[in-house]
């Protein structure tokens, strides 16, 4: 005979072993104010213990409630940024776009984004983690590290995260390898390559620094060699990666191999063509790998949108699961969350017809 399943642990039940209101109970499993942090980490602890589970149609009920009417905030989430100064990171319209979809998912939880500078003159990381936990914080955002952008030398977070649930907007660490929302560069180059075969490209090149390549465990390049590998090398030039803007180097290159567009990203290949005088798209077509790191005054860029906002926003979602669940530290399988970028066509490239107002 089937042994009969064990009774789905209920609010009721944790709120009875743990002497709190049901009320209490799902304030904190929702990770909302009005428990002390305290009481929330054992409410959390006795929901592992006893196998509870939400129940998946009283869930989607509750969740469409309370998409009518905005939520209320309460509990903090700690978003940790870095940089020579505390704003230094709004500087890049790439990182604005992640705090932008960070916060605004973290109000439709219910929670607000607290800003803590890793920087700040006298303070310890020690001291720093003490205060954001005093303050009834559990969850924590690592924006991308200002100092660590590129792949060369030691990436690593010095920071106490054993009481935390975190995660990291990008790449820019290896260690402590977290959950981490990022964009799919591979998915993107291969978009991008798509695009312009359809707009009748078929030298195609490429130019990365090799530091940048590095740090998205070369990604982009690996998209662009799986593209030409498939498609027969045909007119489709070798990658250039290189050790910085060297111009001397592109030049060589871009001699031997005459591509018609040149894909790059972070002002580097704009730049490079525009040092050897190439009129843009009527020489040699140009596509950017993330139009919010690239900006021309005379003309509109085609490429990849990262959908930065969205990245931002995702990072918030797998934070709010994991301090849900109750995880907190540094995970045993760590979890990538990629978001797809999309193609938006400008006048750099042909067929693309729209210049830049003004």
């Amino acid at each position: 005979m089937a042994s009969t399943p064990a009774p789905r642990a209920t609010l009721r039940d944790i709120a009875a072993r743990a002497g709190v209101t049901r009320m209490a109970v799902s304030l904190a499993l929702r990770g909302k104010a009005g428990v002390s942090a305290s009481t929330r980490r054992k409410i959390l602890r006795l929901a592992e213990r006893l196998g509870y589970r939400p129940d998946p149609e009283v869930s989607k009920l509750l969740a469409r409630i309370r998409s009518r009417a905005p939520a209320e905030i309460g509990s903090g989430l700690a978003l940790l940024t870095s940089g020579v100064t505390p704003g230094d990171w709004k500087r890049l319209v790439t990182e604005r776009k992640y705090v932008e979809g960070a916060t605004e998912r973290a109000r439709e939880y219910g929670y607000r984004l607290e800003e803590f500078w890793l920087n700040e003159r006298g303070m310890t990381r020690d001291r720093l983690a003490g205060i954001i936990w005093n303050r009834g914080i559990e969850g924590v955002i690592i924006a991308p590290l200002q100092g660590k952008l590129s792949g060369r030398g030691a990436r690593d977070l010095d920071f106490d995260l054993e009481r935390f649930a975190a995660v990291e907007i990008s790449e820019t660490f290896e260690t402590p390898d977290l959950d981490r929302s990022i964009h799919d560069q591979y998915t993107s180059m291969q978009r991008c390559l798509h695009e312009l075969c359809t707009l009748g490209y078929s030298r195609i090149g490429f130019v990365i620094e090799d530091s940048l390549d590095l740090r998205v465990n070369g990604k982009w390049t690996a998209a662009f060699l799986e593209h030409r590998h498939r498609h027969g090398a045909g007119d489709l030039v070798p990658p250039l990666v290189l050790p910085g803007p060297r111009q001397s180097s592109f030049d060589r290159w871009f001699e031997r191999y005459r591509p018609e567009v040149l894909v790059s990203i972070d002002r580097l290949g704009l730049a490079l063509l525009k040092a050897r005088g190439c009129r843009i798209p009527r020489d040699v077509g140009y596509a950017s790998l993330d139009l919010d790191g690239e900006d021309s005054p005379d003309l509109e860029l085609s490429g990849i949108d990262q959908n930065s906002r969205q990245v931002g926003a995702a990072a918030v979602d797998m934070l709010v699961a994991s301090i849900q669940r109750g995880h907190r530290g540094v995970p045993e399988h760590p979890v990538r969350l990629e978001v797809e970028g999309t193609w938006r066509s400008g006048a750099s490239t042909r067929g693309s017809p729209r210049k830049r107002a003004g």
